[in-house]
């Protein structure tokens, strides 16, 4: 389908239903949410009854509208009872949304809107553009092109997830057009400082101890890939929990040497999230979708099985594969 013939597949997608369930993916960061926020005031506006299902922290985002449904996991399960559409956002895969995986077989028909790789399509309509920056570069676009207002709580969240997945508009996929789309949104009076401070530059007390052992942990394999891992144990000796190193991985890639970071976590035993960032050469999504994962060609993610260590080793062997030159 054309951009055009899409965007006219929604909203008669929207038309057809009453009730909606949106749902990202787990862990959800700043493009999940914005455009899950953006995505439900506008539904909301079109007197539609959407409930967002978010399965991670998200109290980060305070700037967010905060009048939108929000389901737990005893809510969500009584809200696919009847008749509903699902709309995945920033996810293509079911099983990546959690427990939101129940709408795959419960509704009546689902929309995916996503901007990664994506292998195979699940949903009954798949709209995935992986040349775009966010999935909120996306909803912009829809948004124009349906001729839904861009108010400026719906701006703040497409600001939100543009910004977030563009790395504050450092990444290699900036356009002009991309910065034009920012302009756009900023013309609605969005407090933009607020919006980046609170993305980069804000961290908790109990997070910034735990950045603070993340970088003592840190080291340099190979001279090339800075890598740095927390068990629990080391989560609770500082009365932080693994959701209080969501970005470091970021700060690890800072540094000059790093062509890769690495960032492991232990969020159950023998259950370790990795995250990875890189600059040039090695495509980390081509890594991460070794082990099940994905994401970006710059930044992705995966959950490996088994002890923190053997996990890291695996990694390590599966990038060294991209950088033969340099593996003896």
């Amino acid at each position: 389908m054309t951009f055009e013939e899409m965007a006219k597949a929604f909203q008669a997608f929207v038309d057809r239903q009453d009730r909606l369930i949106l749902s990202g993916h787990i862990r959800p960061d700043g493009d999940s949410i914005g455009a899950c926020v953006a995505m439900g005031l506008e539904l909301l506006r079109q007197g539609k009854h959407p409930m967002i299902y978010y399965e991670g922290n998200i109290s980060h985002y305070s700037w967010l509208p905060q009048n939108l449904p929000i389901l737990d996991r005893e809510t969500l399960c009584k809200a696919t009872c009847g008749r509903f559409g699902w709309i995945m956002l920033d996810c293509a895969e079911p099983h990546r949304t959690g427990e939101a995986y129940i709408c795959a077989d419960l509704s009546e028909e689902s929309f995916c809107i996503d901007h990664h790789v994506n292998h195979k399509e699940y949903a009954t309509y798949n709209w995935t553009d992986s040349s775009a920056t966010s999935t909120c570069e996306i909803l912009f676009r829809l948004f124009r092109q349906n001729g839904y207002p861009i108010t400026k709580e719906v701006a703040e969240a497409l600001f939100t997830g543009l910004s977030f997945d563009t790395g504050g508009f450092r990444h290699s996929s900036m356009t002009p057009e991309i910065f034009r789309m920012a302009a756009d949104l900023s013309d609605t009076g969005i407090d933009i400082t607020a919006i980046m401070n609170g993305l980069f530059h804000t961290k908790g007390f109990v997070e910034t101890k735990v950045l603070g052992v993340i970088l003592q942990k840190a080291y340099l394999y190979r001279d090339q890939i800075v890598v740095s891992a927390m068990e629990t144990r080391d989560f609770q000796a500082v009365g932080a929990t693994s959701d209080d190193s969501e970005g470091a991985v970021a700060t690890l890639a800072e540094v000059s040497e790093a062509e890769v970071a690495v960032f492991l976590r232990e969020l159950a035993p023998n259950t370790i999230r990795v995250n990875m960032r890189s600059k040039h050469r090695v495509d980390v999504a081509a890594v991460a979708r070794a082990f099940g994962g994905g994401g970006h060609v710059r930044a992705a993610g995966c959950t490996v099985s088994g002890p923190i260590e053997p996990a890291c080793q695996r990694i390590l062997r599966e990038i060294m594969k991209q950088l033969p030159e340099d593996a003896e």
